[in-house]
């Protein structure tokens, strides 16, 4: 997948259109659409000599902090934290992968 496509595609979950963090803004969860876009992040693989689209990288660094946020409002709807919580955690770490640590 090309780095214009990779974009595209995450930019798709933010989507009203069955978008995976726009449903999770509604307090709606599902692990088959946290599986589709933890897919996408770990065929996420980026050369630490290139320039990486800013575009990209805002995509990136967001989920964590946003699926942060979102806790809560997945407690009161759907009850599932346990789950929600190793789904943020699978995240956090791919994000950390591609982006890497300070």
């Amino acid at each position: 997948m090309t780095t214009e496509e990779l974009i595209q595609a995450l930019e798709a979950e933010w989507s009203p259109d069955d978008g995976f963090f726009w449903d999770l803004r509604s307090g709606k969860f599902s692990s088959d659409a946290s599986g589709r876009v933890l897919g996408l992040l770990r065929g996420v693989s980026l050369d630490a000599a290139s320039a990486v689209p800013l575009r990209l990288v805002s995509l990136l660094w967001y989920i964590p902090q946003f699926m942060g946020w979102q806790a809560e409002r997945i407690r009161q709807t759907q009850g599932d934290v346990e789950g929600y919580e190793r789904v943020v955690a699978s995240f956090n770490g791919e994000v950390e992968r591609i982006l890497g640590v300070p």
